[in-house]
């Protein structure tokens, strides 16, 4: 757990092999946008060997999500819009090159977790997504919002079983619900045959991280796994002066096999404290030369907010770490 808190501090001693702020990404007519928060998901497209989803504003209530690609984790291209309104996407390559993807659906003010899946008709799903990311996908499913809750977001993948039928999975969806519209608190579900949902409040994870200090809303969150550990990382606020204090945000650390948690403290060139959506993922580089291969890293991303933040330029932070 101290070597993964020392990279998503940005502290462990490797060079990194990117750091970067205020991500921005740019389309077809040379239109630049944000790029922030980002999940970054690995292919086996040559000519798209990363992708990205993401959301940006297109209103003063909405938002719109968004796929992009990059070739080498620092200049990103948008493919294109996929929903709106709509935003917080995840996104999961299945082995065939089929996609899972998650977003937060707000069609009427009142946001949902809504599910897709892009299958295999033709071009594969993930062939599909990249020539047309509005395309429509195989299925789709709204999930039924948590009782008492004003809000349900933030939609994160964890466990995956898939063996090539959309009609027999199970997939565990971490998402956040907005508890009697007071409080931002998570919970986990689980979507079986794509049909058959249920969700409860994860109360380990909600004590654990009110317990370290995250008494104020718990909010996105990522699951991932090293070897044998499962970890995740985690937003909350610390001690908020109200609900809409953007400068109290902070991450923490948990080890989810022995339920240890810690707050991270990112050490971002500008001295930005306030941060959220954090994502993990784990890639191939770009191999250094032709013919080699590239090394494993681990990326890390988050959200620089504006208050709190220093003179770290706000919006998309990513962060690249060569492992060994």
């Amino acid at each position: 757990m101290a070597d993964i808190a020392a990279i998503l501090n940005e502290t462990a001693p490797n060079r990194p092999y990117l750091v970067a702020y205020q991500l921005t990404t740019t389309d077809a007519n040379h239109t630049k946008a944000g790029l922030a928060p980002l999940k970054v998901v690995p292919t086996d497209d040559a000519a798209h060997p990363y992708l990205g989803v993401f959301h940006n504003r297109i209103s003063p209530t909405q938002f719109a999500t968004y796929l992009g690609y990059s070739s080498n984790l620092s200049s990103w291209h948008t493919l294109g819009q996929m929903h709106s309104p709509a935003s917080q996407p995840d996104m999961r390559i299945l082995p065939d090159d089929s996609v899972l993807y998650a977003e937060e659906y707000s069609p009427s003010g009142r946001p949902y977790v809504r599910i897709q899946y892009y299958g295999n008709a033709g071009l594969t799903g993930l062939q599909a997504l990249i020539s047309n990311p509005a395309v429509a996908p195989t299925n789709a499913m709204t999930l039924a919002g948590t009782p008492s809750a004003k809000a349900d977001g933030t939609p994160e993948f964890g466990r995956i079983s898939y063996g090539g039928d959309i009609t027999t999975p199970t997939a565990e969806i971490n998402h956040h619900y907005y508890d009697l519209g007071q409080r931002d608190l998570q919970a986990v579900g689980i979507l079986t045959n794509f049909e058959n949902w249920s969700s409860s409040s994860d109360s380990a994870i909600n004590n654990l991280i009110t317990n370290a200090g995250g008494d104020g809303k718990i909010g996105d969150r990522e699951i991932f796994k090293v070897g044998s550990q499962l970890y995740e990382v985690i937003e909350a606020q610390v001690h908020p002066a109200s609900a809409d204090d953007y400068g109290s945000w902070r991450l923490f650390l948990i080890d989810r096999t022995t339920s240890i948690v810690q707050q991270l403290s990112p050490a971002l060139a500008g001295g930005a404290r306030s941060l959220g959506n954090p994502t993990v993922s784990f890639v191939t580089l770009p191999p250094p030369t032709a013919g080699t291969t590239g090394a494993p890293a681990l990326v890390f991303t988050c959200f620089v907010f504006s208050a709190n933040n220093g003179t770290t330029p706000p919006g998309g932070h990513i962060f690249v770490y060569p492992l060994p």
